[in-house]
């Protein structure tokens, strides 16, 4: 068989001839992931045309992401009638002009500095089935295998956050954080079926065959075994910690932080705190840089990036959740819905109707929520004051919380899966602990794939696989440690009827 050069589909608009000799492989290659992956909630404020959220066949998801209402915070676009999907007053407001270079940045530009060659990302059929395809067909196997999202405006399909320069290629934040919500692509909305590991893995293998296929050989130092225990749930905060202590003397010792899904990004406006566990409060953006020491960038390369990503603090402020796109709920039960969310969850998840609208902000222990402990315990004091010590812990440091913050749940419907590591498929399952699967998986990310009476993604039980292999990774298995899918009975007590009605409420949010 020919090297793979000679069959390398170069990037559009590029001369091979004209390109710089091709570098070493810089490792690890997608882990700026963890850089963005802790705020929550993003849509698609201040993009050219060329970037929007296509809604597609979604039935209505072309609002997505839309910057909020400049007027009274108050209102923040709320409908008149109530039904809408801004129900909580903003915190802050977003810079317009900051928040579209921000936007236009996680877009086009590429952050970090040590990348991969373009050639390892463009011929992983070689470790696929040794077929080789044209650019369209290539792109539409690449998302399905790893779970990524193709961008609209992209004519071969090329997903989010792939990011091509020369004969090099990395992928960063928008891999993990553009997802697909009832079939259309929205900026923001967690990507629940990506696979980072399965990426790394492939790469790996293509490496060990370089020879035989022209490349040369690629040092590998690590391994991401067990950074994805499910697709779309990774332990992003742990690798950030073991990352950082690898290049810090005097760091603490790195933990496992269990396997989280990406948060969606666009209530960024209405709290003060970020992480699943609150543990750093809004104005502290650096922290969302600290996976940046992967590429192995100095002092000097990280604040050269500070004012871009205040930019991008920018755009996640000025974004709004996808409004509900499917048959409006009944409006008598999304008001005796109303009444029993103020009874039952307002004290968490905040109040979205009427003068005492707010967000609390409350930090629950994780032991009184009962969900999955790993995440909120790994993140102690001894973590929180290396990072406060650092450029990274400025101007806001990090505090250790034990706990998790309970979301805003605005844009909650397409959020799903739930709970901070991915584990229960459907809102109705949040509600009703009998109605979460311990092992499954989801049967596609369509329209037709969206469960609206249930709120969340429709699924098959298929028997328990390998978490070391892509396709036992697609099948979600709560047995395994960081995926737990236990806690948050709080509706507990409540009839069949009141849980449908709690559902048509949270669906207008």
């Amino acid at each position: 068989m020919s090297g793979v050069r000679a069959l390398t589909a170069w990037p559009r608009g590029r001369d091979p001839g004209k390109v710089a000799p091709m570098v070493r492989w810089g490792w690890p290659l997608v882990l700026v992931l963890a850089a963005c992956g802790g705020t929550e909630h993003a849509g698609d404020a201040g993009l050219p045309a060329d970037v929007s959220v296509d809604a597609g066949d979604s039935g209505g998801l072309a609002d997505a992401g839309q910057p909020a209402d400049a007027g009274d915070p108050d209102d923040a676009g709320r409908p008149a009638d109530g039904g809408g999907s801004r129900g909580l007053p903003r915190l802050r407001a977003a810079d317009p002009a900051a928040a579209a270079r921000g936007g236009k940045a996680l877009v086009e530009d590429s952050f970090g500095g040590q990348l991969v060659p373009w050639l390892g990302i463009r011929n992983l059929w070689v470790v696929w089935d040794a077929r080789p395809r044209d650019d369209a067909t290539y792109w539409g196997d690449f998302n399905q295998r790893y779970g990524a999202v193709a961008r609209p405006d992209d004519p071969v399909g090329m997903p989010y956050g792939l990011k091509v320069a020369g004969q090099t290629a990395t992928v960063d934040c928008l891999f993990c954080h553009a997802g697909e919500v009832a079939g259309a692509p929205v900026i923001g909305a967690p990507a629940s079926r990506v696979d980072l590991e399965g990426l790394y893995d492939d790469l790996v293998t293509l490496a060990a065959l370089g020879p035989t296929y022209g490349f040369p050989a690629y040092p590998i130092p690590f391994s991401l075994d067990g950074f994805t225990g499910a697709a779309g749930a990774h332990d992003a905060m742990g690798l950030g910690l073991r990352l950082a202590a690898a290049a810090t003397p005097g760091a603490p010792a790195p933990a496992a932080c269990g396997h989280q899904r990406p948060a969606p990004w666009w209530t960024a406006a209405v709290k003060d705190r970020r992480y699943a566990d609150g543990s750093a409060r809004a104005a502290g953006y650096r922290t969302m840089m600290a996976t940046l020491l992967a590429f192995g960038l100095g002092y000097g390369a990280l604040v050269a990036q500070d004012a871009e990503f205040q930019d991008v603090d920018q755009y996640l402020v000025s974004l709004e959740p996808p409004a509900w796109p499917f048959a409006p709920p009944d409006p008598a039960a999304v008001a005796r819905g109303r009444v029993l969310f103020e009874d039952r969850c307002a004290e968490c998840h905040g109040r979205y109707d009427g003068p005492a609208r707010g967000f609390p902000e409350r930090v629950v222990p994780a032991a009184e929520v009962g969900t999955d402990p790993t995440r909120a315990a790994c993140f102690t004091e001894a973590e929180a004051a290396w990072i406060n010590l650092s450029w990274f812990g400025q101007p806001e440091g990090m505090t250790p919380t034990g706990g998790y913050l309970a979301p805003a749940l605005t844009g909650v419907w397409a959020a799903a899966p739930y709970l901070h590591n991915g584990s229960v498929p459907t809102l109705a399952g949040v509600l009703d602990p009998a109605l979460r699967p311990a092992v499954w998986r989801r049967t596609g990310s369509g329209a037709a794939h969206y469960d609206p009476a249930a709120v969340g993604w429709r699924y098959d039980t298929p028997a328990a696989g390998s978490p070391d292999t892509l396709e036992g990774r697609r099948v979600y298995d709560t047995t395994r440690p960081g995926l737990d899918n236990g806690g948050h009975d709080y509706a507990q007590g409540l009839s069949a009827a009141e849980r449908a009605d709690l559902l048509a409420y949270l669906q207008t949010l």
